[in-house]
């Protein structure tokens, strides 16, 4: 009989992709807080995204296809990491106001793009806490209609941007898809022959 082995198991598949979905939601949290020392916190976390598909090269048996197609997969998380938990953390706890630009100043891009920073107001003149920050220039004093958080943690958000879903689908797509391919890898790799056992003899019929 041939001699198997096991490359990868149901649990590690299970384990992998539970860390996933924490280091997303950890590179989530620090870049929604926004200041440079989160972002620095925000790097670890979003490297261990890029390392979640090789490890499914030993999870399939040492089959490189599906790697790749992870990649596909968590190239959508990374684009959902930084909106996604943010947004949702509004959403739940955030107050709709209707806000008035006021102090402004412009961080240049790697494109030679503004990136706006604003300071918000609320009716009675207040500064609102936290930064906003657009690429579309408003004009001192516009009214924006935005999601302010209560405790100060985030910076205020357009209503706009919260009410949509974009990233929410984004992120499930990602999370499903990745998960069904690391359930494939863990298929086609839980029993492999081992190549130091010799092929069995080729039987001759009499």
């Amino acid at each position: 009989m041939k001699k198997l082995m096991r490359r990868g198991s149901w649990p590690h598949a299970a384990l992998l992709v539970a860390a996933t979905a924490l280091v997303w939601l950890i590179a989530g949290v620090a870049g929604a807080l926004g200041s440079w020392v989160w972002w620095a916190v925000a790097a670890l976390p979003t490297a261990a995204l890029l390392v979640a598909p090789i490890l499914l090269f030993w999870l399939s048996g040492e089959r490189t296809w599906p790697t790749w197609v992870a990649f596909a997969f968590v190239f959508v998380l990374l684009l959902t990491a930084y909106a996604g938990p943010g947004d949702w953390y509004l959403r739940a706890a955030g107050t709709h106001t209707t806000a008035t630009v006021r102090e402004v100043s412009c961080l240049e891009t790697s494109r030679g793009r503004c990136l706006y920073r604003y300071t918000l107001h609320d009716a009675s003149g207040t500064p609102l806490p936290g930064e906003f920050r657009d690429t579309v220039e408003y004009e001192y004093g516009s009214p924006v209609d935005v999601v302010v958080d209560p405790r100060g943690l985030l910076g205020p958000r357009l209503a706009a941007d919260l009410d949509s879903r974009v990233f929410d689908v984004m992120a499930l797509v990602g999370f499903a898809g990745f998960a069904a391919t690391a359930a494939a890898a863990t298929a086609v790799g839980r029993v492999r022959r081992d190549p130091d056992q010799p092929a069995p003899a080729p039987q001759v019929r009499p």
